[in-house]
């Protein structure tokens, strides 16, 4: 089986390089009208802060293994992150979650360890999104005004509304405590290492900050798109954060559309459409995503190019 999967692996990457080529083609008429007027410095600029955040992004998994036990660099970490991560590309989006399982061995890591490192990672990338979008909605004049349009619209009662919300959210925060809880005592059986509490959940609560700091970073570089296509009234970085962090979760809950592509893009034209600018809103979010698959490619090909033989632990 090991010699299958060892074979495999050149054709999964081909394929993964395939599916991205393909989004971009996919996006090819938006992409060509926005590059047509846009500010080419400003891209670059974005290209670069996409660059720096996939790396940093990549490696505070590094920092979410010291849960489990494991201590590595978060080179390594982040190097073996973007060249798993890219499998999320093949059709089902759970292969960039299972390729680094597999892989983690390459810093150490068990499959068991590495697996709950995921589901740790996961939790907390997901709060620090939902974090971003609920603050940015509740301190953005723009998001309350675009939110009470839809609410008028289809006449939700807006303390109604936030009721509801606040009880979800609520609710959704003490469940990922218990499973937070859940997931310590896993760790703990499957480490055998004694976590000091207080010490344990410094480093939880550090990765947590980090992601969302790097959310917050992620907002920069899609305001250089707004900024690049001349969005007119340009939403301020609350605005585009805020906004962004709402779209990043409903894509992540679009099972099956890899890396949430077109909800996001769908969901943020929603967002915009009663503020009138909508549509370039929506044009600036495919850009930036485009930047970003340009920027992974070629990561990943700098990755494959330079380490081509297994990281030992």
């Amino acid at each position: 089986m090991k010699a299958i999967l060892k074979r495999l692996k050149p054709f999964c990457f081909f394929a993964v390089l395939a599916f991205m080529a393909w989004g971009l083609w996919a996006l090819r008429e938006q992409l060509g009208e926005a590059l047509a007027s846009a500010n080419h410095l400003m891209l670059l600029g974005a290209g670069l802060l996409a660059a720096v955040y996939l790396f940093l992004n990549a490696s505070v998994w590094g920092v979410i293994l010291r849960l489990v036990g494991i201590e590595v660099s978060r080179w390594r970490a982040a190097r073996l992150w973007i060249e798993c991560e890219s499998m999320r590309w093949l059709p089902g989006g759970v292969w960039g979650y299972a390729s680094r399982v597999v892989e983690a061995k390459q810093v150490g890591a068990a499959k068991g360890p590495a697996a709950l490192s995921l589901a740790v990672e996961l939790a907390l990338t997901v709060a620090a999104w939902a974090s971003l979008g609920l603050v940015g909605t509740l301190l953005s004049p723009q998001l309350r005004a675009a939110g009470l349009v839809y609410l008028e619209r289809f006449q939700i009662p807006p303390t109604g509304f936030f009721l509801v919300v606040g009880l979800g959210i609520l609710a959704a925060g003490i469940v990922l405590f218990l499973d937070l809880f859940k997931l310590r005592t896993r760790i703990y059986n499957a480490s055998r290492e004694i976590l000091r509490g207080l010490m344990q959940w410094r480093i939880t609560l550090r990765a947590y900050c980090e992601y969302l700091a790097l959310s917050l970073f992620y907002g920069v570089g899609f305001l250089l798109c707004l900024q690049a296509i001349g969005v007119d009234p340009l939403p301020s970085l609350l605005d585009a954060a805020g906004s962004y962090g709402l779209a990043w979760i409903v894509g992540f809950l679009a099972f099956g559309a890899p890396g949430g592509m077109g909800v996001r893009e769908g969901v943020l034209y929603l967002v915009f459409a009663p503020l009138g600018i909508g549509a370039e809103v929506a044009t600036a979010a495919i850009l930036w995503r485009a930047i970003q698959i340009v920027v992974e490619l070629l990561l990943l090909a700098v990755i494959k190019a330079c380490y081509r033989k297994p990281v030992l632990a």
